[in-house]
């Protein structure tokens, strides 16, 4: 039985940062604006020859297409360039889109399952015995947010000294071929999102949550000071009779 518990509560500690990383990615992917700060801090127009208005529809497309099961479905954008209607990704940029909707289905569902985990953790501490309980919680919740701080941190100085080869070992573990690997000189999907974008989100994402850690270890630390507080104090035992 204390082996289980030790066990539950290292998948807690772990199953937070990781909680926490999916919800900012989660987040990243199917938030348009994301899609639009790419656009306007790096020049989209000028690099595709695609108006601003076409862009930004295209971002609601992809949104969608990450969004829905279809795992077969190919991304498919028509956009108007100088009067004549074109394909906006070629072929192998359509490929690799539906590689990165399966890695994106992929991550939802490890994001939902580690918030069931999370979720059903925490409502059988609540139902366990009370307040010892919550005070362990409280000590976890601690340890977990100072875990994903330091956990990001780690993260923060690797990011710093070598992104360009983190981003490519990513593709290479995420994905089975070599559809990731575009010419920014043509395709347009690596114009619309160059390599300084995807620094930016990871470092955003990075930030968010290490941010989020700082607060649950500050909410942990806060209900134990409270508790302290408002705990009453214990009666001192009467003198023994002579």
């Amino acid at each position: 039985m204390l082996a289980t518990r030790w066990i539950a509560t290292a998948l807690f500690i772990v199953a937070v940062p990781l909680f926490l990383v999916l919800t900012n990615v989660r987040i990243a992917a199917t938030e348009q604006r994301v899609y639009e700060y790419s656009f306007a801090q790096y020049d989209a127009v000028a690099a595709t020859g695609v108006d601003r208005a076409q862009l930004d529809s295209t971002a609601a497309t992809i949104v969608d297409y990450f969004r829905t099961g279809e795992s077969d479905e190919l991304l498919d954008i028509r956009v108007v360039v100088n009067g004549q209607e074109k394909v906006l990704y070629n072929q192998r940029e359509i490929l690799h889109m539906r590689d990165v909707k399966d890695l994106m289905q992929l991550t939802f569902r490890l994001h939902e399952i580690s918030f069931v985990f999370l979720v059903g953790y925490v409502a059988i501490v609540f139902l366990w015995a009370r307040e010892r309980a919550l005070r362990q919680l409280a000590r976890q919740v601690i340890v977990a947010g100072a875990f994903t701080v330091v956990l990001l941190a780690a993260g923060a100085i690797a990011v710093a000294q070598g992104f360009d080869r983190l981003f490519e070992q990513f593709h290479l573990l995420s994905f089975s071929n070599d559809l990731w690997r575009l010419n920014p000189a043509t395709d347009r999907l690596i114009q619309m999102f160059p390599q300084p974008f995807w620094f930016d989100v990871t470092l955003g994402v990075g930030v968010l949550t290490a941010i989020e850690g700082g607060l649950m270890t500050m909410l942990g630390l806060g209900y134990l000071v409270w508790f302290g507080r408002t705990r009453p104090a214990v009666a001192e035992p009467a003198a023994r009779r002579r």
